[in-house]
């Protein structure tokens, strides 16, 4: 290169060039490190950069250099600590390199001024501050609404209880309905903070993690919908379950939830025909459980994963709106996603993902 465009080059250059001799005394300061620092090149030029960077050592290189003659390049990305002109100190990344010229050595030095770096950095680190408060404050409000909230909830439904014990009889019709209404919208209050609490915790606890055989939580929740099950005439069949890695707790509710709206959403006067299986997918297990209620059109598929997104009015089935979001995080705490595939007034199959994940002395595979 030329020294003409060498110098044009040096001229444009939006980060800044300073030229120091083996002696470490600046022969060029560009534009931009007159911009940088608030010196003109004049005041800087002869002089020692140790006065624009007091706290960076490739001095002591140089003097290396010229005692044992190896060249290596002295800085790479490093950052140290400028100081301006009128003694105000910044952050600057450095990269240092001996270069050669017409037999003469010279040292290159590319700077860039890391304070815009620097304050992103520190407002990422106050966001994460932010966000774990905001997310601690989450935590306060959820152990507020399981004990705070619940303890009214509680005497309504206990004085209910009292009124219909001691005073039903002295009630008229339309008072025993009034009355019936009331324990009603208690019980739903009920269900709804429960609800709203477990799903303001998922994603904010620490996954307590472990094998365990998802034939047998299924049991359990086939046992724990027994009078659901009975009531409503309805077959629950399975495959063999894999044995996984996660929340046992977590998973039993997941499942509880999607065979519990397996017996909810059918048309009346149709029994619930609910099966369950597994299959293996890759580094994954996709767990499918398929029904024969109403349906959904596809254009709801990603809408019911979503808080209170709702199809039918809750006079017609009840529920609080939340089941399939709590499924939909606790499926996001397994690794995995969930979705749904149907055919209204035939039935739908939800499918979710589980990662696998191996277990020493133990492939994970289907239990027979």
């Amino acid at each position: 290169m030329t020294e003409s465009r060498l110098q044009a080059v040096v001229e444009t250059a939006i980060d800044g060039i300073i030229f120091m001799d083996p002696q470490g005394l600046v022969t060029m300061f560009n534009p931009a490190c007159e911009r940088m620092f608030g010196y003109r090149a004049g005041e800087i030029i002869g002089g020692e950069v140790k006065r624009l960077m007091p706290g960076a050592e490739h001095d002591q290189y140089l003097h290396k250099k010229r005692r044992t003659g190896r060249r290596k390049i002295i800085e790479i990305g490093r950052e140290v600590v400028g100081r301006r002109k009128n003694g105000e100190t910044f952050p600057v990344d450095l990269s240092v390199a001996e270069a050669e010229q017409d037999g003469k050595a010279y040292f290159v030095g590319i700077l860039r001024d890391a304070s815009e770096r620097r304050r992103a950095s520190d407002l990422r680190e106050l966001f994460i501050e932010q966000l774990t408060a905001s997310n601690l404050e989450r935590s306060y409000f959820g152990h507020v609404a399981s004990h705070d909230l619940r303890e009214p909830l509680r005497m309504v439904a206990a004085f209910c209880g009292l009124l219909s014990r001691d005073y039903g009889e002295r009630l008229d019709e339309r008072g025993r309905e009034y009355l019936s209404l009331a324990v009603s919208a208690a019980n739903q209050m009920q269900d709804l903070l429960d609800d709203l609490v477990d799903f303001g915790r998922l994603g904010l606890e620490a996954e307590r993690g472990s094998w365990f055989d998802s034939d047998e939580v299924l049991d359990q929740v086939i046992e724990n919908l027994h009078e659901s099950i009975r009531e409503s005439g309805a077959q629950v069949t399975k495959d063999g379950l894999p044995r996984i890695f996660g929340n046992s707790i977590r998973f039993n509710r997941l499942m509880q939830n999607l065979i519990g709206n397996g017996l909810k959403y059918v048309a009346a006067g149709v029994a619930p025909l609910i099966h369950l299986s597994a299959v293996q997918e890759a580094d994954c297990w996709r767990f499918s459980v398929a029904d024969n209620g109403i349906g959904i059109e596809p254009h709801h598929y990603d809408r019911i994963f979503e808080p209170f997104k709702r199809l039918h009015a809750k006079s017609r089935y009840y529920g609080t709106g939340l089941g399939l979001a709590i499924c939909r995080k606790i499926v996001e705490g397994f690794g995995g996603r969930i979705w749904v595939t149907s055919t209204p007034g035939e039935g739908s199959v939800f499918s979710f993902t589980v990662k696998i994940q191996t277990e020493e002395g133990d492939n994970a595979q289907i239990d027979s």
